[in-house]
């Protein structure tokens, strides 16, 4: 009895998030009409990808049994760097991309060796990676700075048989990356590092690789996020990114993965930022207060945390 109860609570748990992103947009389309307008849908779709690109790289983080509040600093670094380099010159487009990934990835790689090598406790840590890059980026500007060339604009607004080319592009990091996470025999040690990192030292798993990957993934999807979002904005805005770790990590946790670590799948965290994309979108056509919003956001996160706490099996 104990396995079965077991087997319909996880069968809920990964089923959970679908529930609730059928019931919002069913209600939506039902008593919104202009939710059900194209352009409407298209635009939900777009804001979904930069904020699904940040959730996924957060899931490898957090189903570690770590967390990475730099993830919206990294990518606001790459709003004002990326649109600054390529306001006068859009031909570097290609270079700037590369060498943003490469920033983004290399922001994370130094999370993950301080994590290793100081023991310091990620939560610790990326809020004071979070402070020096907000800290960097109101040093280097405190105002809008040049302009994202028309390939990242493309990239973030045009359309492909009006499907938005962001989520193409979501569709293929998230597809890359479920591989990774779920068939690989890496997916399988981040999983078994973030159930009990001793029981997987001592299975001779190597937890500080382990780590020190999940940070670089969690730095370069930030990255790539980020030079979506310098295609939306169009300029080199310096709040770009403030918020985006929060609302990835909410994402993510909607999304089942466990905050304890041990649990997670990137596909419902993308499902989980659709959600509260369409929630949000919803809210936004009824003209709600942004408080207001605030306040169901918040209802939101704490029914998604008391969903996800472990349970004490009954005899």
């Amino acid at each position: 009895m104990a396995i079965a109860r077991r087997s319909a609570r996880l069968d809920l748990e990964s089923s959970g998030i679908w529930l609730l992103l059928a019931v919002a947009v069913g209600a939506a389309a039902a008593t919104i009409p202009v939710f059900r307008d194209p352009a409407n849908l298209a635009n939900v779709l777009r804001q979904s990808s930069v904020l699904g690109i940040l959730a996924i790289g957060q899931t490898f983080v957090i189903a570690a049994g770590m967390i990475d509040l730099s993830v919206g600093m990294i990518a606001g670094l790459v709003v004002v760097l990326a649109c600054w380099m390529l306001g006068n010159d859009p031909s570097l487009t290609l270079a700037v991309i590369a060498l943003m990934l490469t920033l983004g990835a290399s922001i994370g790689l130094v999370n993950g060796l301080v994590v290793n090598r100081l023991k310091l406790h990620p939560l610790i840590l990326t809020f004071g990676m979070l402070s020096i890059l907000q800290g960097g980026i109101f040093t280097f500007t405190d105002r809008s700075v040049g302009r994202a060339s028309p390939m990242l604009q493309a990239a973030a607004n045009d359309d492909i048989w009006g499907v938005p080319l962001s989520t193409i592009l979501l569709v293929a990091v998230l597809a890359v990356f479920h591989l990774v996470f779920s068939r690989t025999r890496f997916g399988y040690h981040l999983i078994a590092t973030g159930g009990n990192a001793e029981s997987a030292r001592r299975a001779g798993i190597d937890v500080k690789r382990i780590r020190l990957a999940c940070f670089a993934i969690s730095g370069f999807c930030a990255a790539l996020a980020g030079l979506l979002l310098a295609g939306r904005l169009g300029t080199g805005y310096p709040l770009a990114g403030t918020g985006l770790e929060l609302d990835a990590i909410v994402a993510v946790v909607l999304g089942g993965t466990s905050l304890a670590g041990g649990r997670g799948s990137v596909i419902r965290s993308v499902g989980g930022v659709v959600a509260l994309t369409v929630i949000s979108n919803v809210l936004n056509l009824l003209e709600v207060s942004a408080f207001v919003q605030m306040f169901i956001k918040g209802l939101i996160v704490v029914g998604a945390i008391l969903a996800n706490q472990p349970r004490r099996e009954q005899p």
